[in-house]
This record gives C-alpha cells, sequence and structure tokens, in this order.
C-alpha cells in the first residue's frame, strides 16, 4: 500500500469521524506506551473545540487519511495567532495497523502543505520517548527534521517518601524567609493574574529551549484565563502552588490531571523569576502542591515531569523529592524553503 491510496479530508470535532480520528491516538499510544492510559477521546474534542472557536489565541486544523472506510491517520496543525507568527505545531499519528504504508508520509505532506498556505515557514513537533527505537524519532528523522532539545522524563510515585518531602520542605523554608507560599486550582486568584501571565511569559525566554527557533510568548490575563478554561472544558483539574513576597507572585509550579484518568498527574510549568533565584523556591512551590495533591486527590499514583539536563537546579529539586528517570521528549523543527 502506497500514500496514493491514502485519501486526506479535513474534519471537525464534531465530524463523524472524528471519534475514529481520536482512536487512532488511542492505537497508537497502547503500541507506544504499553501500560499507560491512552489520551481520551473528549480531550481531543475539546481541543478541538477551542482551536476552531475564534478569539482564541491559537488557531488550528485537522485532517484524517482515510484507507477506504478505515481512518488510518490523524493530522493536528496548530497555529499560534498571538506570537510565533512563522510558526506551526504538528501533532501526528498513524494507526498501528497502517505503519510504514505511506500514511504517515502522506499527512506529513499535507502539514508541510497546510503550514506554507497559513504563511508558516517552521514546523515544529514532540516526539515522547518512553524506551529507544521511538516509531517518531526514526519518522522524524527520515523526513529530515532536527532534534533541538531533549529532555529526561522523570516520575514519583506516590504517595512521596516523607522523610524526603520533609527534608526538601525544611531547607526551602530556611532559605525563603520572607516568602509565603499559596496554592490554588483550577483559577488563579485574580490579585496574582497579571504576575501569573508574566510567569508564563518568562517561561517562554527563560526555561531551556535547545536549539528551537521559538520566539517569545504574549501572556496577559486574559490569556491566562483562556488557559484556564481551556483545561476544564478538556476534562483537568490544575493544581497550583506559588511563592508570593511583597504582595507579588514571584514563583509558580502547576500540576495537571484528567479527572477520568486520575491515577497520573503531569508537571506543568515550574518557573522562578530569575530576580528572586536562589531562595529554594521551586522546591518550596513544588513541596506545596505536592501536599495538596495528596490531600485533594489521594487517587493520584504518579507524577510526571520532563527536564532538560542542563536544568540543573530543577533536575536536582526533582531528584531530592524522589523523581526517577522514566523515559523522554525530544523536540524537533523543520523549516521549510
Amino acid at each position: 500500500m502506497t500514500s496514493s491510496t491514502a485519501a486526506l479530508v479535513e474534519l471537525g470535532p464534531d465530524d463523524a469521524r472524528f471519534p475514529a480520528w481520536c482512536g487512532v491516538w488511542a492505537a497508537s499510544e497502547r503500541a507506544d506506551r504499553p501500560g499507560q492510559t491512552p489520551r481520551p477521546a473528549a480531550d481531543h474534542v475539546a481541543l478541538g473545540r477551542q482551536l476552531v472557536a475564534p478569539g482564541g489565541s491559537r488557531d488550528g486544523t485537522h485532517r484524517a487519511a482515510l484507507v477506504g472506510d478505515d481512518v488510518a491517520g490523524a493530522l493536528r496543525l496548530i497555529l499560534p495567532l498571538r506570537d510565533n507568527p512563522s510558526m506551526a505545531v504538528v501533532d501526528l499519528a498513524v494507526h498501528p495497523d497502517h505503519r510504514r504504508r505511506g500514511v504517515g508520509r502522506a499527512l506529513h505532506a499535507e502539514a508541510l502543505r497546510l503550514a506554507a498556505a497559513h504563511g508558516r515557514t517552521t514546523l515544529v513537533a514532540d516526539v515522547d520517548e518512553p524506551g529507544e527505537g521511538a516509531p517518531g524519532r526514526r519518522f522524524a528523522s527520515a523526513l529530515g527534521w532536527t532534534c533541538d532539545l531533549e529532555e529526561t522524563r522523570r516520575d514519583l510515585l506516590l504517595p512521596a517518601d516523607e522523610a524526603r518531602l520533609s527534608a526538601v520542605e525544611a531547607d526551602a523554608r530556611e532559605r525563603s524567609a520572607g516568602y509565603h507560599v499559596l496554592t490554588w486550582r483550577d483559577r488563579t486568584p485574580e490579585d496574582l493574574l497579571g504576575d501569573r501571565a508574566l510567569l508564563e511569559q518568562r517561561m517562554s525566554t527563560d526555561a531551556p529551549h535547545g536549539d528551537l527557533p521559538v520566539e517569545e510568548e504574549r501572556w496577559d490575563g486574559a490569556r491566562i484565563r483562556e488557559y484556564e478554561a481551556g483545561h476544564v472544558a478538556r476534562g483537568r483539574t490544575v493544581l497550583s502552588a506559588g511563592a508570593v513576597v511583597e504582595g507579588r507572585l514571584v514563583a509558580f509550579t502547576d500540576l495537571q490531571v484528567v479527572l477520568d484518568q486520575p491515577e497520573r498527574a503531569h508537571q506543568g510549568g515550574t518557573l522562578v523569576l530569575r530576580e528572586h533565584r536562589g531562595h529554594r523556591l521551586g522546591a518550596l512551590v513544588k513541596a506545596a502542591v505536592l501536599r495538596r495533591l495528596a490531600a485533594e486527590l489521594p487517587e493520584v499514583r504518579r507524577v510526571s515531569t520532563y527536564n532538560a539536563e542542563t536544568n540543573t537546579p530543577m533536575v536536582a529539586v526533582n531528584e531530592a523529592l524522589g523523581f526517577v528517570p522514566a523515559g523522554r521528549l525530544s523536540c524537533w523543527s523543520l523549516r521549510l524553503g
């Protein structure tokens, strides 16, 4: 079978074929990450609706590769609107039963065509690599993509070791006099909204990005509210902790939990403003959010986080808390000629 046998069709999140499109992702994830629960279809639907709704910070489009009546492959292209105007984010999956038959290449060619049509000259994509020989890495390499950043995935099994957690907390408190910690769920307190936007913007410049061709993002309170509402719509809850001094939020961390799959939490962003580093604030907020996670969502059995090895302070904090290596994530780019 060659790519010429795969018909490419545009579809939206409420299309009759969209459940099968979601099924491609689930089958791909089960094949590549056995033992882990695939991302729920409701998450794809909610994200799809956000991308096609007007007024957001991102636009997007979806394609399905049909082989006969079967949805054999899935493509999602995400287009930032408020920043990074030359970039497009590519999400691509092929059903295991249809791999190595040209379906992925057909969808890849369609991604390049769509990106060019929208005036985008750079494509970026992530490849989750639970072990050696990940299909996504082979696919990206074969099609000329460049690996610009590699991150190590680390997992923390819960409940956390109390001695470790207490030791991290004690050390952080000793170094963070004058700062206090607060936690919240799903919605940033109104009086901290502007500071939270600044922290998210700094994430786009201060966190390690390797050689990825990304520019500074533009965040304000409205975009934070969009981000928060998006998680709720996708069936997620987000537990957050922040460090405050003189009424200003200067550090934060997020943990995301899919409510239909509460056995695992995913680390969102963690950042300390440069001018406030050296006070163990990263450790302080991470310990605080783990305490709240245990109190409110005790069914969570694992927390996963990703860090570039060059981010030595955050890696040290995670290792002190008991996180251990469990895979990696690679970030890739392709520049259109």
